[in-house]
C-alpha cells in the first residue's frame, strides 16, 4: 500500500538567492505602492453629505493587502521591512518644494494645513513595519506555547 500524502518540503527564505528574489518584489510592490497612494490620496467621495477620504482609505487597504502577500508569498518578513524603508525613500521626489509647495504633497493650500500628505506617509511607512512587529509577536508567542 502506497501513501498519497507527501511531506510539504522546506522552502529557502534565508539564502542569498531568496533574499535577492524577496528584495526584488518588495522593490517593484514599492514603487507601485508610492505611484497609487501618492496620486490618489487626496480623493475624496460624498457619502449622506460627508465627505470620506477615500484615497486614504484605499491606501491603507491597498498596502495592508501589499505586506500581506509579501508575508505570505514569501514566509518571511524581510521584503515587509524593504518595503517600509524604501517607502519614504521613494516618495520623496515628490515631496520636493514646486512655485506652490509641496509638489504633491502640499503642506498647505489657500492657508489651510494639508494633513493627508503626512497621513499617506505614515500609511505607506507604519503599515508594513506594524504588520512585521504583529507577525513577529505572534510567532513567538506559538512558539512559547508549544
Amino acid at each position: 500500500m502506497t501513501s498519497t500524502q507527501q511531506r510539504p518540503t522546506a522552502v529557502d527564505t534565508t539564502s542569498l538567492a531568496a533574499r535577492l528574489g524577496q528584495a526584488a518584489m518588495a522593490i517593484v510592490l514599492a514603487i507601485v505602492s508610492v505611484l497609487l497612494l501618492v496620486t490618489t490620496h487626496r480623493f475624496e467621495l460624498t457619502v449622506l453629505g460627508a465627505d470620506l477620504p477615500a484615497g486614504l482609505l484605499f491606501g491603507a487597504v491597498f498596502q495592508a493587502v501589499v505586506c500581506l502577500f509579501l508575508w505570505s508569498a514569501t514566509g518571511t518578513r524581510f521584503p515587509l521591512l524593504v518595503l517600509g524603508s524604501l517607502w519614504g525613500l521613494l516618495a520623496g521626489p515628490f515631496l520636493g518644494e514646486g512655485a506652490g509647495g509641496g509638489v504633491l504633497l502640499p503642506a498647505e493650500i489657500a492657508g489651510q494645513a494639508q494633513f493627508s500628505g503626512w497621513i499617506v506617509q505614515g500609511i505607506g511607512i507604519l503599515i508594513p513595519f506594524a504588520l512585521a512587529l504583529v507577525i513577529t509577536v505572534a510567532e513567538r508567542g506559538r512558539s512559547r506555547a508549544r
